[in-house]
């Protein structure tokens, strides 16, 4: 009788097991759109870069849906993006939806869409660049401390925190800025297809909501993410439903312990540090 009941549990178990695996191979066939999320401040690029070359390789990936809601980041990683997904462009059809914001660096990344679908209050545009430095000298005197430094050029400590910007040094910083800009502009004209003379006049850094940026040509259409999913169905050629497949978060114990921890740590601690030298290129919204 045991056994019987054994063999019985089996036989359950490899029917349930079949069905599934039945399931799982018609969902598999089924004509799939990836999906890439831009989200919070954009600080590295290998995550998304590698996200992009496993969609381009996946045949049954028939277009790919960037989900931004992001206020930009830094110049490198931006560009890389940017660039990944220009190359894909040619392959697949790329659509971006923008929640809440697409501003500055997720901007430039939303350039390489074919189609750039934002909400009618989303915050967008804010095409500029910035460095960002603090003059510590003052303060540092009033407290009896030198700082002084060795340098093997007169600009290699250039925005020092110890001492007060010269105005070579700021023309120096200047013509970075200004470099960076060009391209952000270029970009911009290039995937909206807009005139450069256009471009340089919207971008003085200034954010524009979803409406406002249709009417300039920032974006293509006024709509959510389910909008931007018909779309992408729509230029992939996909009839019915389509799989959605994104990069699944492998976290281990100590990254949950972590997150965990953070949830309740306060803020001074959640804090990152860094030292003050430290210059960064940024296209952010604020």
């Amino acid at each position: 009788m045991k056994k019987r009941t054994k063999i019985t549990g089996l036989v359950i178990i490899l029917i349930i097991l079949a069905v599934w695996g039945v399931k799982t191979y018609r969902e598999l066939q089924k004509p799939a759109i990836g999906l890439i999320k831009v989200e919070g401040g954009i600080t590295s690029s290998l995550d998304s870069l590698e996200t992009i070359k496993k969609y381009e390789d996946d045949e049954s990936i028939k277009a790919v849906l960037v989900r931004i809601d992001s206020p930009g980041g830094i110049v490198g990683p931006s560009q890389e993006i940017y660039q990944r997904l220009l190359k894909l462009k040619g392959k697949k059809p790329i659509i971006v939806s923008m929640g809440a914001l697409g501003a500055s660096g997720a901007y430039y990344i939303a350039c390489a869409a074919d189609t750039i679908y934002a909400l009618p209050g989303t915050l967008t545009g804010s095409i500029g660049v910035m460095m960002e430095f603090v003059d510590l000298s003052e303060g540092i005197a009033k407290l009896g401390i030198k700082a002084g430094s060795i340098t093997s050029g007169s600009l290699k400590d250039a925005g020092s925190p110890f001492r007060p910007m010269t105005e070579a040094e700021r023309a120096y910083f200047q013509d970075v800025i200004d470099d960076s800009h060009d391209q952000f502009v270029e970009a911009v004209a290039k995937g909206r297809r807009l005139p450069l003379d256009k471009v340089r006049e919207l971008a003085n850094g200034r954010i524009y909501t979803g409406r406002q940026a249709q009417k300039l040509g920032l974006i293509d259409r006024l709509g959510g993410y389910d909008q931007a999913l018909e779309e992408a169905k729509r230029l992939a050629g996909i009839t019915g439903e389509p799989r959605i497949v994104q990069p699944a978060e492998q976290l281990g114990f100590f990254e949950l312990a972590g997150r965990f921890l953070d949830g309740y740590a306060p803020q001074s601690l959640k804090t990152g540090g860094g030292s003050l030298r430290t210059v960064r290129l940024e296209y952010r919204m604020f």
